[in-house]
């Protein structure tokens, strides 16, 4: 492993597990299973198919630790490693990644009829996700909702970074012009 540990909080964790502490694991697990689990709702779109996802990225994980060089962070190699497991599953299912029924607009309190105005907005913005190529929503999806840095996404998704980076700029121009005078434009979420 390359890195120094003071630079990934993760090394000291998996030098332990690749000594032979598998309870080691169950600490990275924990640290990482709603972010992945998170991913697998994005690719299958239901709870049990995502639980099975992360169960699976999790065995792979265990797995092909000894594989893991150091020369990205852990938590970057791990979403890499999930990212290429979701695609295969999907691709052998001939299905489509999507995001989860919830998107979450934060609430203003103010009444009914802007309840009813973020729900529609919610809708309007999962929609306009959904319209855009794979390679734009994964894309934004990591670098939003997983807060993934530009350089990250290029090493999870073994897409160079200057391509990464056209593809949340053009994502985000899609979403803007795909959202004009809609509710979610309304609301704020015109990009």
């Amino acid at each position: 492993m390359r890195r120094e540990s003071g630079k990934d909080p993760d090394l000291p964790a998996v030098g332990r597990v690749l000594s032979g502490d598998r309870e080691g694991f169950a600490g990275l697990v924990r640290k990482y299973e709603n972010r992945i689990f998170s991913l697998g709702l994005r690719f299958f779109r239901n709870r049990d198919d995502a639980c099975d996802f992360a169960q699976e990225v999790f065995v792979k994980v265990f797995e092909r630790l000894g594989s893991f060089r150091g020369e990205s962070l852990f938590s970057t190699w791990l979403m890499k490693v999930a990212y290429y497991h979701g695609i295969s599953l999907c691709r052998s299912r001939r299905e489509a990644a999507s995001l989860p029924e919830g998107i979450e607009i934060p609430d203003t309190r103010e009444g009914p009829q802007r309840l009813y105005a973020r729900k529609a907005a919610g809708e309007a913005l999962k929609g306009a996700l959904g319209l855009l190529p794979e390679r734009y929503r994964i894309c934004i999806d990591l670098y939003f909702s997983f807060g993934m840095r530009y350089d990250d996404i290029a090493q999870a998704t073994d897409i160079p970074v200057g391509t990464v980076k056209s593809h949340v700029f053009r994502a985000k121009q899609a979403l803007r012009e795909a959202l004009k005078n809609s509710a979610a434009e309304d609301c704020g979420y015109g990009m």
